[in-house]
């Protein structure tokens, strides 16, 4: 949460201009999260997903102090879905894995 009063701060003179409903308070020109990520906490792009919506998931590292934040956007708006600290690959399972089920025996042609 520390993370996202800064990004919130930020985006605070940009949100008086936009006429968007008010759910976007997090949310701001994409150039400028951008910028704010790479200058204030070091973090660059570290994974892109595109969601079915046609907009992008971006994931920010900072590999020095493992802070991360994650965008959605559409290339000219983006919003704050989470950040935080101790990011890491992930090398521990957390959850079981299904049981293989039978195969059944191929049978020639």
């Amino acid at each position: 949460m520390k993370y996202l009063l800064p990004l919130m701060l930020i985006t605070t003179p940009v949100l008086a201009e936009d006429p968007r409903p008010q759910d976007l308070s997090r949310c701001a020109d994409a150039q400028k999260i951008h910028e704010f990520l790479v200058s204030e906490y070091g973090e660059k792009p570290f994974a892109e997903m595109k969601n079915s919506q046609g907009g992008f998931l971006i994931m920010y590292v900072n590999p020095k102090t493992s802070s991360y934040t994650v965008i959605q956007t559409d290339l000219k708006i983006s919003c704050g879905i989470s950040a935080g600290t101790d990011f890491s690959p992930s090398i521990e399972k957390h959850w079981k894995d299904p049981e293989p089920k039978e195969k059944k025996p191929e049978t020639p042609m």
